[in-house]
């Protein structure tokens, strides 16, 4: 019988193997072309803080804080988006533009990036924060609001074809300054 456990042992563990190295080479793209990984390592001041990135929104739903905001400036009412995390919104406006709303627990302002290569600090409601003009092309804007080191929000807004960079900014940050005092304070 010891002779069929060794075989047994080895198949199982070549089977298993491959399918190990598959889970924790797992990606996800947070834009197309820029693979990035779909859980960030925990770095040791996330251990020795006791709060896990998951507590920093608690029981806070994105649509639940962009629908009276959007609403209140035309918006169609908000869906919920999972592009940059699952707890994600966004809504439109005709002949305007696009506005998305994003809690994200697991990743914090200094993760951001850009294509662009323009970050551009700022604060917002007293808050530290980053301003990402043409994030998505012209007409387009990213504000992230930090919550925590490893925690931020972000307002992505996208203007129709005759919108500015510029303008984009403006709006994106006047929404942000509504949403960032309904935030958890973590900083």
């Amino acid at each position: 019988m010891s002779q069929y456990r060794p075989k047994s042992l080895k198949h199982s563990s070549l089977i298993a193997l491959p399918a190990l190295l598959l889970t924790l080479a797992g990606c996800t793209s947070e834009k197309p072309g820029n693979p990035t990984p779909s859980t960030p390592v925990p770095s040791s001041s996330d251990q020795s803080s006791g709060t896990t990135p998951q507590d920093a929104f608690a029981d806070l739903k994105a649509c639940d804080l962009l629908e009276p905001i959007a609403s209140s400036l035309g918006f169609d009412p908000p869906a919920a988006e999972s592009y940059e995390s699952d707890n994600g919104c966004g809504s439109s406006k005709p002949r305007y533009g696009t506005v998305a709303f994003y809690l994200v627990p697991n990743a914090g302002i200094a993760d951001l990036k850009t294509d662009t290569g323009q970050i551009n600090q700022t604060t917002i409601a007293g808050r530290k924060a980053v301003e990402l003009p043409g994030s998505a092309g012209k007409g387009a804007c990213l504000i992230g609001i930090s919550v925590t080191e490893k925690a931020r929000a972000t307002v992505n807004l996208g203007l129709s074809n005759s919108g500015t960079t510029e303008q984009a900014c403006a709006d994106a940050r006047s929404i942000a300054e509504q949403l960032a005092p309904k935030l958890p304070r973590g900083n």
